[in-house]
């Protein structure tokens, strides 16, 4: 199957002022004594707090969790809003039954069910728009608004034909609450839901099209998280494990499976603010629970309910770039190509994950 050559590139990004904290005190210094006294008393814990905080910023600049974790960060250290843009493609190209590839033509001599048609390749392309807020220090509000366009290029026989799809995707908000800490290390769980905005369309012509050709599955989705960071000089590490379920079936009779994705990264800072890390994610998707009447399971193994589950495994190198030009904004990118794939196929082979994000943090 094709693979993505090794393109990562990372651009710009930020964060760390110090602000000056030595002000104060020379006032203080300067006044008469009698009132001096009652100054400093006023002034110092403020000093102190601002100095830390400084000091935390300027020192210890910790690498950032990879691109590819879900909500790797709460706002943290006065941060109150954070904004932020997710670009991401998705390639898929090729078949597999379990860990087989097989081609088309196999598939279709009726190999498996009497198939008319296949599907060769997708390609999922994610521009998504985040906006966090902390009205608590323990608490980070997230509202995320995904637009999603799809490619999807089928084949039979004696000819090729492509439906493509776009529009926004389903609404997704969530909670991010911090949960244990202890020095460098720290946890913390999120729940959240989607909302069915995204379309369960139809073609040109009024059929229904493929699963993957959708842009929303019309339901609304449960999920939760729980996610571990640890840090130690210029390097840092976590886990994270993720659950997402479909709550019921949609107007069109079926839901999706629920997914659950595992990962462990670690990353180290090169230097200034620049660090790389690696991620390895184990993701299981199981098969969509009933069928949209409209679809011919037997006709195309993209209409089949039953071949869209399987369990994946992935490496995903990443890069984060900071700079106090730009404080408190970060560039980073991650790429993730699978290693090894189990899928109940005939199904599309998934070839490489691009995920390029900025965000800003005030």
């Amino acid at each position: 199957m094709s693979r993505l050559p090794a393109l990562v590139v990372c651009l710009a990004m930020a964060v760390t002022v110090a602000a000056p904290v030595a002000k104060a005190r020379d006032v203080a210094d300067a006044a008469p004594v009698a009132s001096g006294v009652a100054d400093v008393a006023k002034t110092e814990p403020a000093e102190e707090a601002t100095a830390d905080a400084a000091t935390r910023r300027a020192t210890a600049f910790v690498p950032p969790p990879p691109t590819g974790v879900r909500f790797g960060e709460p706002l943290e250290d006065g941060e109150r809003f954070r904004l932020s843009y997710r670009f991401a493609r998705v390639k898929s190209q090729g078949l597999l039954v379990a860990d087989r590839d097989i081609r088309p033509g196999q598939v279709r001599s009726q190999l498996f069910l009497p198939y008319v048609r296949t599907p060769r390749s997708l390609e999922v392309t994610v521009h998504r728009f985040r906006v966090e807020y902390a009205p608590h220090p323990r608490v980070t509000l997230v509202a995320d608004l995904p637009f999603v366009k799809k490619e999807l290029e089928r084949m039979d026989a004696t000819d090729r034909f492509q439906d493509q799809t776009e529009g926004v995707g389903d609404l997704g908000f969530a909670v991010v609450v911090p949960f244990i800490r202890k020095g460098r290390e720290s946890s913390h769980v999120h729940v959240g839901f989607d909302v069915p905005t995204g379309a369960i369309r139809r073609g040109g012509a009024g059929e229904p099209l493929p699963y993957d050709s959708q842009i929303g599955n019309g339901t609304w989705d449960l999920e939760w998280g729980w996610t571990y960071r640890g840090a130690w000089q210029r390097f840092a590490w976590g886990a994270q494990a993720v659950g997402h379920h479909p709550v019921r079936r949609n107007g069109r009779h079926y839901r999706e499976g629920s997914r659950f994705e595992g990962s462990l990264w670690g990353a180290a800072r090169l230097f200034a603010g620049l660090s790389s890390s690696v991620r390895v994610e184990w993701e299981k998707q199981n098969n969509i629970r009933g069928r949209d009447a409209g679809l011919d399971p037997i006709d195309d193994p993209a209409e089949n309910p039953k071949a869209r589950g399987g369990t994946r495994f992935a490496i995903a190198p990443g890069l984060a770039l900071e700079l106090p030009q730009l404080a408190s904004q970060r560039v980073s990118v991650e790429l993730e190509l699978p290693v090894h794939q189990d899928l109940d196929g005939p199904q599309l082979e998934r070839d490489w994950t691009l995920e390029v994000a900025w965000q800003w943090a005030f």
